[in-house]
């Protein structure tokens, strides 16, 4: 371009429009293909963007599709080992063939496989609840009590799991060879069968009750619920 400019001032006047416009030509040209070469690097790069972009959305996804195949199959194990818990306590109620047996089998079955160090299970008796069962007593009688009187009354109101954390004075002690010791932790559990209380568990523990704790043992009475109502009804018969 610089040799046609200085080459202008040599040529014919007829000749010079063509230069001119000749020149233009390479101008526009040269403009365009910087333009090409610019958008078509910026394209490049966005769709290098968008590229990494998709990769790591996909990326995200797939972790999360990961994480939720781990969190069912955790809950799939946990699950697993609670109907295993489950099912050890209720096995050992299986031959049981009388109300006092059925009690103290299953609280035996609690104590083992949950920890729990002592235990009272009261079963209803027309308006009263009796003590029916007991597992590692020490100088504590369990005695009757009617729907709401006493905490383990007011369970059978709620139909509901009730957790103690401060256990009132002498209401439990642990006796061994190692001294006496107290339970910090009391949990009443109602046995409820077609909509009614027909028993409930008195279960004190040193250890603090976890959300486990209390879906084993909703699960363990509901499932142990006909077999505790035949034997009320067997005894008001």
């Amino acid at each position: 371009m610089a040799a046609y400019w200085n080459s202008l001032p040599k040529t014919d006047a007829k000749n010079e429009g063509w230069v001119v416009l000749f020149m233009s030509l390479i101008l526009i040209s040269g403009l365009v293909l910087f333009y090409f070469i610019f958008i078509t690097a910026d394209t490049r790069k966005i769709e290098i963007l968008r590229k990494e972009a998709f990769d790591s959305g996909k990326s995200e996804v797939i972790q999360e599709i990961e994480s939720k195949k781990k969190t069912a199959h955790d809950q799939q194990v946990k699950d697993e080992d609670l109907q295993k818990v489950v099912d050890a306590v209720l096995s050992g109620i299986n031959s049981v063939r009388s109300e006092n047996g059925l009690c103290n089998k299953l609280l035996t079955g609690l104590a083992r496989e949950m920890g729990f160090v002592q235990g009272v299970m009261y079963m209803r008796k027309d308006s009263l609840f009796s003590p029916a069962g007991e597992y590692a007593l020490t100088d504590r009688k369990p005695e009757p009590f009617k729907d709401g009187e006493t905490l383990a009354g007011q369970a059978v109101s709620n139909k509901t799991i009730t957790v103690i954390y401060d256990i009132p004075e002498n209401y439990f002690s642990i006796s061994s060879g190692l001294g006496k010791s107290a339970p910090r932790y009391l949990l009443l559990v109602p046995a409820v069968y077609n909509n009614e209380t027909i028993a409930v568990l008195e279960l004190a523990a040193f250890t603090k009750p976890d959300a486990s704790t209390e879906k084993i043992l909703e699960k363990i009475l509901t499932e142990a619920g006909p077999k505790i109502n035949k034997f009320i009804t067997i005894s008001q018969s």
